[in-house]
């Protein structure tokens, strides 16, 4: 006996059966006790009930764990839930939008969890309940039925541009993988706002990941025969290997090419030639999404929509040199 049939045979939806047997406020005892009665009847009753949960239990979908990045984001993420209280089951989409919404039918119906934060706009996510739901966005899309904590890459970006225009560079190259090509289209809109020449020569695409997709860029720079003074890594890992095979070909870093990554993840300052970066405070981040999410789980009637967006910060640091 499926929660579809179940919700077929008592007249209602299947997130009413699910919200009966997890003992939720927002069903009526009546409605409550005729679910039940036809579930025993149908001899699954057993299958079905969970005895109500001492915390909040919130999903966490996340992309992957292999990015140090969101590596980060998770643990903030779940000592933030946990000292409010509750706690975090972590399930990975690796960046499919279907995988995504799969799960998130899983994690709501099945295991019936209090609130879900997600990356990105969830575009395939169809929350017709309206369970608590908080996105994490780097661009200005929201998650339907839900809020938004959005990073200001945008503008980031443009003042990274233009502290590379003011250093004296014109040429200026970007490198990055296919998970990145939004990052590119902001590169390339940020050097034309500032009148920099967005050449296509510099501007590599590799088809693998983190610090091997900067080894392949760096690779291919160095082949065509020219390089630009300044090279924009999509995200730290890429910078690390660009700047490693440089190094290992006999260019110096930054008096032959400055580099420069976005996230600033932990070991950055601490490289050979501390590379410049994109900071975001995911502290404060993840103090805005938690604070999102318990608004809507202690209030499941309310209804508004709200986008936050964090300010972005450029770390400058030794990768990045002014032009003599």
């Amino acid at each position: 006996m499926t929660l579809m049939k179940l919700a077929e045979l008592a007249g209602t939806s299947v997130a009413t059966v699910s919200k009966a047997f997890s003992g939720s406020r927002e069903i009526s005892e009546e409605t409550r006790e005729r679910i039940y009665d036809i579930a025993r009847r149908e001899g699954c009753f057993d299958k079905y009930y969970k005895a109500p949960r001492t915390r909040p239990l919130v999903a966490l979908l996340c992309p992957e764990p292999e990015s140090e990045y969101y590596a980060k984001e998770i643990g903030i993420l779940e000592r933030a839930l946990n000292a409010r209280g509750a706690d975090a089951v972590i399930a990975f989409t690796r960046f499919d939008p279907e995988r995504e919404a799969r799960l998130f039918r899983e994690l709501a119906y099945q295991m019936n969890v209090d609130g879900v934060v997600i990356w990105g706009s969830g575009r395939l996510i169809q929350n017709v309940d309206e369970l608590p739901l908080v996105a994490l966005t780097a661009g200005e899309t929201s998650p339907k039925n839900g809020d938004a904590v959005g990073r200001d890459t945008k503008g980031a970006m443009l003042r990274l541009v233009e502290i590379i225009k003011d250093y004296g560079h014109t040429e200026v190259g970007f490198i990055g993988e296919p998970l990145t090509l939004s990052k590119e289209r902001l590169f390339k809109n940020a050097m034309r706002q500032v009148g920099l020449p967005v050449q296509d020569r510099y501007v590599v695409t590799s088809s693998r990941r983190f610090a091997e997709a900067g080894e392949d860029c760096m690779r291919e720079l160095i082949e065509r025969g020219q390089l630009p003074g300044v090279i924009v890594a999509a995200y730290d890992q890429i910078a690390y290997g660009a700047m490693r095979y440089a190094q290992e070909k006999g260019y110096r870093v930054p008096e032959d090419i400055s580099f420069v990554g976005m996230d600033d993840i932990s070991v950055t300052p601490y490289l050979g030639v501390p590379l410049s970066s994109i900071h975001v405070n995911l502290e404060d981040v993840c103090a805005q999404v938690v604070d999102l999410l318990f608004r809507r789980m202690e209030n499941r009637h309310y209804r508004g929509r709200t986008r936050i967006t964090i300010p972005v910060t450029v770390k400058l640091r030794d990768s990045l040199i002014r032009k003599k």
